[in-house]
């Protein structure tokens, strides 16, 4: 009797010591209004050629409630959609933004799609093949001719996360360095200002427990495997894509960002061979 009293006692502390420590704030209606219109203004000072879309092309579901995953492809191989656990969406708010970009450190050419902010209108048209249940494989080149990306998009349902792995293959006959990078603008459970930071391995965004109630959760984009190149994640203070040739121009260096409407990103510094191909793959997976 006295170890059931104990356990009730100890039971109902800790009840009370959560709910001492939930936050109260709420998100502000009007901040987030002004959010939504700065991130939309954003979106339209940027390129877009007729090409660019946010438009969903291929929907993937796995799981229930906290394994739950969605997310959706466009026809150039964005993703616009990504909920995950169920009823927590961190890319279809506001302007859908995420995609790739590429820097020919050789020429100082950029090539990029980020979606709903835009992209350089120097890329053809996608090949879209292996479309099935969990898959779907998207081949663009430049419209130079030097570079074809092939993205692989895989739903890893054993996990609720989303794979990309990300070919790059030099159409040229001399070696050339890119810089090779994968954006999402985060809207970490539908709220427009959020934390974000990154790490060599990964960057993220999210909703902590002291900065809003209702919202605490978030996305993060991960490197997966071994890299053999130089590589870093970081978070940006805006929700546009980062310049390929100057992707440090919005790198918010030094600080963790709050209460920021900001972006991800994961860079790559890629030696391709003559002819050759190589190779990274990162995911993102809910926080």
């Amino acid at each position: 009797m006295k170890k059931l009293v104990l356990a009730v006692t100890v039971l109902a502390l800790s009840t009370l010591s959560v709910a001492q420590i939930l936050p109260t704030t709420k998100v502000d209606p009007q901040l987030e209004a002004a959010a939504a219109l700065a991130q939309e203004n954003a979106a339209q000072t940027v390129p877009h050629s007729p090409l660019a879309t946010m438009t969903c092309s291929f929907t993937f579901t796995s799981g229930a409630n906290n394994t739950y995953l969605k997310y959706c492809v466009t026809i150039n191989g964005n993703l616009t959609q990504l909920q995950t656990p169920l009823g927590h969406e961190h890319i279809a708010v506001g302007t859908f933004g995420e995609g790739y970009g590429v820097c020919d450190t050789t020429t100082g050419v950029a090539y990029d799609d980020y979606a709903g902010f835009g992209d350089s209108g120097n890329w053809g048209a996608p090949v879209t093949t292996q479309p099935n249940a969990t898959t779907v494989k998207v081949v663009r080149s430049t419209n130079d001719g030097i570079w074809t990306l092939t993205q692989t998009i895989t739903q890893v349902a054993a996990t609720s996360s989303v794979k990309i792995a990300m070919a790059l293959k030099n159409n040229t006959a001399i070696a050339r360095t890119a810089f090779l990078m994968r954006y999402a603008d985060v809207d970490a459970d539908g709220i427009f200002k959020n934390n974000l930071d990154g790490t060599h391995n990964s960057a993220f965004g999210w909703n902590s427990l002291t900065f809003t109630s209702g919202h605490t959760f978030g996305l993060a984009l991960q490197t997966v495997g071994t890299v053999p190149f130089a590589y870093d994640g970081f978070a940006q203070n805006v929700p546009n894509g980062p310049p390929p040739c100057n992707y440090i121009a919005n790198f918010a260096s030094g600080t963790l960002l709050t209460g920021t409407d900001g972006s991800i990103v994961s860079v790559y510094v890629v030696p391709v061979p003559a002819a050759g191909t190589k190779s990274v793959t990162v995911a993102y997976k809910g926080l």
